[in-house]
């Protein structure tokens, strides 16, 4: 007998549920301090319900850790390389960007947990590699267009793009205010100067 709609709809609000539990405790309390008991009590669901939705804590922690990478794709390469005027472009980007990172910590965290244990996690590892590889190919190319223009100066393109990333991760790492503090916002004048912009 298939499932009712509102017995699809609890369904996905209990997997919404476990996924974000999972998220705060792999995030605080490391992959190894995390265990499919304390997802169900802190998540008030029953430890055998978790298994419904994911196998094996391997698969939870796959989960959290990929399936955000849809969404923040949507925010993320929301800029056009081949813009006509890629200063305005880059300003644009850079505001859109500080301000999705300001409210990621949490799922930051797990990022850096699979980076510092890459041989543990190959497979999460290499996905989060190729994501990461694609948006500095975007980065890239804006940057290689502003040069082009000559509105910003010659350096190289893919250095720039890295290094633009590593800030923000690190920035967001860094930082304990809220994400609606207005210190995110004074970042971005600094974050520009990366980009070796020509005022003229």
């Amino acid at each position: 007998m298939p499932l009712s709609e509102e017995q699809k709809l609890n369904m996905k609000k209990r997997r919404e549920t476990i996924l974000e539990v999972a998220t705060t405790l792999f995030a605080t309390e490391g992959y190894e301090g995390t265990t499919i008991k304390k997802v169900s009590e802190a998540a008030n669901i029953s430890y055998g319900s978790v298994f419904t939705y994911f196998k094996e804590k391997e698969e939870l922690f796959r989960t959290v850790v990929l399936e955000p990478l849809d969404k923040y794709a949507e925010v993320l390469f929301d800029f056009n390389a081949d813009a006509d005027d890629p200063m305005k472009e880059i300003e644009k980007m850079i505001n859109t960007h500080i301000h999705l990172f300001a409210g990621m910590n949490t799922y930051l965290t797990l990022v850096v947990q699979v980076i510092g244990q890459h041989n543990k996690f190959p497979e999460i590892f290499s996905e989060l590699d190729q994501f990461h590889n694609k948006l500095l190919d975007k980065v890239s190319q804006l940057v290689k267009n502003g040069q082009s223009k000559g509105v910003f100066i010659e350096q190289e393109p893919f250095t720039v793009a890295a290094l633009y990333t590593s800030l923000l991760i690190g920035v967001r790492l860094n930082t304990t205010d809220t994400r609606l503090d207005e210190i995110w916002d004074s970042y971005i004048s600094s974050i520009l100067n990366l980009f070796g912009p020509i005022y003229k």
